[in-house]
């Protein structure tokens, strides 16, 4: 019976100098370390109005949309189509340039062709298509009030832009859509280290889009048009709340 009770004793000791030790060792300072993340949204709020120009009479109906979202692994709504659409799961690098500081970017694209076909060669439809694009940049600072330790809370500011285009084909004949929406964001969360290599984070962010599009056409049986112009055309607002995995070396 003495004999278990110091095994049990010993057992015991060694599990809480491993509790204490990988505490210790998950102490990080992210001066000069590189981070490499992925960043999901657990849930989101989408909030947009059209954009009226100065002067301009605003729709009576006044239109306006709302996008409510939840579910672990979520792509994050900033790095997505500003008109709607495909998603992007963008891939974020950071650098810490100061002990309070970490400097960083994340991006991304997507690009998709599809097409229906069948044997009927009197359908008109086996010569359409669409083709999209969707691509994401957003620089971003960190600034850390705690320098070192296990968990590191951070307030977040970044800007950037996200552009989408989207082609129709009709045989010989297009359209073409563009969308480009600069945002400006502002979040805080934290960085909870598993190891010294690994964190996971948590966070709430605030980012506000500007839509502007554009739109083209030609083809054989498209006459002549005027030069395009981008024009804006909408407004939105993200509210969201973030779950991320970064790596550090």
């Amino acid at each position: 019976m003495k004999l278990h009770r110091l095994a049990l004793s010993v057992s015991l000791v060694c599990a809480l100098g491993s509790i204490a030790t990988t505490a210790e060792a998950a102490r990080v300072a992210p001066k000069g370390k590189v981070r490499v993340h992925l960043d999901t949204e657990v849930l989101s709020w989408t909030h947009g109005r059209p954009y009226y120009d100065p002067g301009e009479a605003p729709d009576p109906a006044n239109p306006r949309w709302n996008v409510i979202g939840f579910g672990a692994g979520r792509p994050v709504t900033i790095d997505g189509n500003p008109i709607g659409g495909a998603s992007v799961i963008a891939l974020g690098v950071g650098y810490g340039i100061h002990r309070h500081l970490i400097l960083g970017a994340r991006f991304g694209m997507n690009l998709s062709h599809s097409f229906d076909r069948n044997n009927d060669p009197n359908d008109d439809e086996n010569d359409d298509s669409q083709t999209s694009f969707v691509g994401t940049f957003t620089p971003y600072l960190e600034i850390l009030p705690i320098a070192e330790g296990p968990v590191l809370p951070f307030i977040l500011v970044r800007t950037g832009f996200t552009g989408a285009t989207l082609t129709s084909n009709d045989g010989p004949n297009w359209t073409r859509g563009g969308a480009m929406a600069p945002l400006l964001g502002v979040g805080f969360g934290a960085h909870a280290f598993v190891t010294p290599y690994f964190s996971i984070d948590f966070g709430l962010t605030f980012d506000y889009r500007w839509v502007h599009g554009v739109g083209r056409v030609g083809g054989p049986a498209i006459p002549p048009g005027p030069a395009p112009v981008w024009s804006r055309t909408a407004q939105s607002f993200t509210l969201a709340g973030t779950l991320g995995l970064s790596t550090w070396f």
